[in-house]
């Protein structure tokens, strides 16, 4: 057995297997059969030899009987020859496959990477412009250069948009007796008229920051991203976006309202008529939405999501 082993690798040396490896096993004994065969053949040739005469027809025997089964045996080592080279291609399809797997979740990370650094530039981009908005009043204009007035306030940022509300409201009432989508359309543009130097660039940017999330390549969960869009949203931002996307000017942000339910956390009280909540789907408003637990206090709901995570 030990020398069988030794001759295995002498083989498999011989033939040029690398290291750590060994030829295939049907190779190995077709050689030590053709070997031993042939070591034979030259045996009885030495010990059996006789006259010329007697030689001559022994060898035609032999070399017939020996050129079939040689041929036989070349014909087989080039059955296992393809044999090999099948295994190699088919070894090499699989790491060629595994390759381009990995290159494939190299390049998703890498847009990922890219998609996840523009987004949260637009989020800083979206909140500079909301700082960037101010209001001011006095009941009259203030010249350059005059102190503000006793009673004037000056309003900053997301506090801006309580006054947008109350001054979308004052053309709502203004507009009685319309019906009510003709109603809405005629406040937005009385409101849009008096208030689109402050809100044109904020509703512009956000509606294109709700499309590079939802027209990203290889992103196959874009909720969260909303999420975090949508919660650096105020409730009065969520209203006023309520009431601009009902207007024929704003109607193409409703498809992403839809898409990821961007009035969640809107407080529907806050609707200037209850009715206006039907004007959007029930998704648009996170429905259904989950049941808050029964279970009180927390120290209860903690024991119990304990006790299935140790069953």
């Amino acid at each position: 057995m030990k020398l069988i082993c030794n001759l295995r690798r002498k083989f498999d040396a011989f033939i040029g297997v690398e290291d750590g490896r060994q030829s295939t096993p049907g190779l190995f004994y077709l050689f030590l059969f053709a070997a031993g065969l042939t070591i034979i053949v030259f045996a009885v040739a030495i010990l059996g030899r006789g006259s010329a005469q007697e030689m001559g027809p022994f060898g035609d025997f032999i070399g017939g009987t020996l050129n079939p089964l040689l041929t036989f045996l070349t014909f087989m080592g080039l059955l296992v020859t393809i044999v090999l080279q099948q295994t190699e291609l088919r070894d090499t399809r699989a790491e060629l496959e595994r390759s381009a797997t990995a290159l494939e979740k190299q390049i998703h990370a890498t847009d990922r990477q890219n998609f996840e650094s523009t987004f949260f530039q637009m989020l800083t981009l979206h909140n500079t412009i909301v700082n960037s908005i101010d209001l001011f009043y006095s009941g009259r204009k203030r010249a350059p250069g005059i102190s503000t007035p006793k009673g004037a306030r000056d309003t900053k940022g997301r506090d801006c948009f309580s006054q947008f509300f109350e001054n979308f409201k004052e053309e709502y009432v203004k507009t009685a007796g319309h019906p009510d989508r003709e109603r809405l359309q005629l406040a937005y543009d009385a409101f849009w008229q008096r208030r689109q130097q402050d809100l044109a660039h904020y509703y512009r940017y956000l509606y294109n920051v709700l499309r590079f999330v939802h027209e990203a390549k290889g992103i196959e969960d874009r909720g969260p991203y909303v999420k975090l869009l949508r919660a650096q949203l105020s409730d009065f931002e969520l209203i006023m976006l309520f009431y601009t996307a009902l207007n024929k000017h704003g109607i193409n942000y409703w498809s992403y309202i839809h898409e990821y339910q961007l009035f969640d956390n809107l407080p529907v009280g806050m609707l200037i008529d209850p009715i206006h909540e039907t004007y959007y789907s029930p998704r648009s408003f996170g429905a259904p939405k989950r049941r808050p637990p029964a279970e009180w206090p927390p120290a209860k709901l903690a024991e119990q999501s304990d006790a299935r995570q140790g069953g």
